[in-house]
């Protein structure tokens, strides 16, 4: 009867785990829910002076589904983090535009409403996810966004 009473534990705690890591994900992503301006970049190990980079704005709404904005269109995409890991991890898939099917593989921490990414570029493998935010010697791309006014939380 014990043997069968600890395989039974063995068994449950990896489903126990997972319904805390899919907790933990719904509450990161309701925390990163609203409408995202991008402030800063960085790429190649330099920061983009200010002004010099294109206005881009990410709208994060439930689940994950979201919008990217430029003065040159929008698409569409849904990301998916993992809060547990260390550093967090996101993934971007595009469901719309000229990336569509791609996904980018990334970090990031969030700190009130301030939002640092650093993101591959679309289409490249998992493997290449970041695991910092420095961009020297790299192809990724570190975005810096503020919570826009409307959308901070109290």
């Amino acid at each position: 009867m014990k043997r069968i009473f600890g395989l039974i534990v063995v068994l449950a705690t990896p489903l126990a785990l997972g319904a805390d890591n899919a907790d933990d994900v719904q509450k990161e992503l309701k925390a990163l829910e609203g409408k995202w301006k991008a402030v800063a970049m960085e790429a190649g190990g330099k920061p983009f002076p200010k002004g010099s980079f294109p206005d881009f704005t990410f709208i994060v709404a439930a689940h994950g589904k979201s919008t990217g904005q430029t003065p040159q269109g929008e698409y569409q995409a849904t990301i998916a983090v993992d809060p547990n890991k260390t550093p967090k991890t996101i993934d971007n898939l595009h469901e719309s535009g000229a990336q569509k099917g791609k996904k980018q593989y990334g970090i990031y921490k969030l700190e009130g409403d301030k939002w640092t990414v650093c993101m591959t570029r679309p289409g490249v493998a998992e493997g290449d996810r970041p695991k910092d935010f420095a961009t020297k010697d790299t192809a990724n791309v570190v975005f810096v966004f503020e919570r826009a006014k409307q959308d901070k939380k109290p």
